[in-house]
């Protein structure tokens, strides 16, 4: 099979290495999350790699795509530029270019005066998409559309679109960070377990390949109340830091408070730590909060959870020890998916310690000591 690479590592990881040659697309996300900065950059990634790029344009006019590819610095001889909202000027221009690689930007603004109903209306949408389809396939052409979102947040259309594409991506970002995150919810030449993690920058977005320590603030590792574990996004390992205060209160009924986690979450981990270990609550304000504004819903960050909390009420640094494990209600400490992964990448980010169920079973980096544990009242 034909492929064509980027020079992007993230946005070849979510693709799979390639972009198939012949293959519909549906890049989306939220207004103003750098979809088009994007869209642009990949004209600029596959022109490097010696392949024509088509990109059309149904919103902005040549001085202001001109303006942003100057800041992003896109300008290669490869790259041809289309303003136009008229589908069927612009299938037209597609069926007579030369350009392997089609980028419209966007699907929702364009029309046609051969098909019934208003610019994004369904039925323009649907027949647009399924034209875009068959010229991708006849003149095997790669095209990727940029599609809008609904008031929730789910791609426009999605049930009438999602079946049609190959391949379905989704821009979204950590809201209090300038992170964003590419996923593939569809793609059928490749599994749809990766992700794509970029920073956007005051010029252009940038590859996060190797994480590492960006969602760690390092100088708060010799501190008490803080806990560092790895969650997984989809299959991918990262690093992130619990923090957790717990303060006397006067009051009868103690003040719990989460934020990256649920709040029922909170709860249900200091009922366990309430039942089988010597830690009192009862009359302590707790509170819980995933640095950097990440949200997290995996289990595997429970035992990272009740160690932070346990850090803050003994007022005991843990260093830089990872804690992976999930908790359950009969406060034994169960494995986690991808533990492996996670204490691989522990092992590269230079981590020596860290502590996990006991009923772990894989392979352990031969650099990194793990103490084992079955209880949550085994814990110091």
């Amino acid at each position: 099979m034909q492929r064509y690479t980027s020079s992007s590592w993230e946005l070849d990881a979510v693709l799979g290495g390639w972009l198939s040659v012949g293959s519909l697309v549906l890049l989306s996300g939220e207004p103003g999350i750098g979809k088009s900065t994007l869209a642009l950059q990949m004209s600029e990634w596959y022109a490097t790699r010696d392949q024509e790029v088509l990109y059309v344009s149904g919103e902005e006019h040549i001085g202001q795509i001109s303006t942003r590819a100057k800041r992003l610095g896109v300008n290669h001889t490869n790259i041809s530029l289309l303003t136009e909202s008229d589908f069927d000027s612009i299938f037209a221009t597609i069926e007579r270019s030369t350009a392997t690689i089609i980028i419209i930007d966007s699907l929702s603004v364009l029309s046609s005066s051969s098909i019934d109903g208003s610019p994004g209306s369904i039925s323009q949408v649907r027949i647009m998409t399924e034209m875009c389809m068959n010229i991708a396939k006849k003149m095997q052409k790669s095209i990727i559309l940029i599609g809008h979102v609904t008031k929730d947040g789910s791609i426009g259309w999605p049930k009438s679109l999602e079946h049609l594409v190959d391949v379905v991506l989704f821009l979204e970002w950590v809201r209090t960070e300038n992170y964003r995150i590419l996923r593939a919810l569809k793609n059928r030449f490749w599994p749809t377990d990766s992700v794509g993690l970029f920073r956007m920058e005051e010029k252009w977005l940038i590859d996060l390949p190797n994480p590492g320590l960006e969602f760690i603030d390092q100088e708060n590792i010799v501190l008490s109340w803080s806990a560092l574990t790895f969650t997984i996004e989809w299959n991918r390992p990262i690093l992130i830091e619990i923090e957790a205060l717990t303060t006397y209160t006067k009051f009868g009924y103690p003040k719990r408070s989460a934020r990256g986690i649920s709040q029922g979450k909170l709860e249900l981990l200091i009922a366990v730590m309430s039942k089988f270990t010597s830690v009192d609550l009862e009359s302590h304000d707790t509170y819980l909060n995933i640095a950097r504004g990440i949200q997290v819903s995996e289990p595997g960050v429970d035992l990272a959870c009740i160690a932070a909390i346990t850090s803050s009420k003994k007022d005991k640094p843990l260093g830089k020890t990872i804690y992976l494990g999930e908790v359950s209600l009969t406060g034994v400490i169960k494995n986690v998916m991808f533990l492996d992964r996670r204490l691989m990448e522990a092992a590269k980010l230079w981590f020596t310690h860290a502590v996990i169920p006991a009923s772990y079973e894989w392979k352990i980096p031969k650099w990194i000591e793990c103490t084992r544990l079955k209880n949550v009242g085994d814990m110091k």
